[in-house]
């Protein structure tokens, strides 16, 4: 398989066969907290792209020139990456309450949540020291910079179109005629599971 081929393969398992959200279950937070407006859940989704992919090229360069040289990054790994991806949110949230005050106000309190997103820091671990995560990839034992970048990309790609689909799919449910009993979150909560499904049905994609 050509190098091409494979990154293609990471990029399309980390985003859709492999979702982090809708088959992994991990980082849903904000994905029921702000999927209620299409416009916020698009600049959730791009905060979170920008992190992501900061936060893994970091970690990436920390875990293999630091941490791993010193043999210490079994012990130190989470706490030196939860300080890199906090750092890089409050660099996100002071550049969105100076230019952009209305998608700041929006987000709330699930911006600086971004820090706590156990998204971010699985994603970020992954792309570091990757093993947890089953992909059926034959990548080596560790990723490279570019596979990192490509499987990051991926996950936050991926992030990022859940949580435009289910704001696009909240929106119309608010309109639909649905039974008194159904309406807000519980409808919310059958139509995630019903993605989900939708998502899980595409194990084995590609031979992923």
């Amino acid at each position: 398989m050509s190098t091409v081929s494979q990154l293609a393969l990471l990029f399309i398992g980390a985003a859709l066969v492999n979702n982090i959200l809708l088959t992994r279950f991990i980082g849903l937070c904000p994905f029921f907290g702000v999927s209620g407006n299409m416009d916020t859940s698009i600049g959730m989704s791009l905060a979170v792209v920008f992190v992501m992919m900061m936060a893994s090229s970091a970690t990436w360069a920390v875990w293999e020139f630091v941490l791993q040289p010193l043999g210490v990054g079994e012990f130190l790994y989470i706490p030196a990456f939860i300080l890199i991806i906090a750092s890089l949110v409050q660099f996100v949230e002071m550049y969105l309450r100076k230019a952009s005050p209305v998608l700041y106000r929006a987000m709330g309190i699930y911006l600086p949540l971004i820090t706590t997103n156990c998204a971010v820091l699985a994603t970020a671990t992954e792309a570091a020291k990757p093993g947890f995560f089953k992909m059926n990839i034959a990548l080596g034992a560790s990723l490279s910079l570019g596979e990192a970048l490509i499987y990051t990309l991926g996950v936050s790609v991926g992030f990022g179109f859940a949580l435009v689909t289910f704001a696009a799919l909240r929106e119309r449910l608010d309109l639909a005629p649905v039974p008194r009993l159904f309406k807000g979150s519980p409808i919310a909560f059958i139509a995630a599971g019903m993605l989900s499904l939708a998502y899980v049905g595409m194990s084995g994609w590609f031979g992923l």
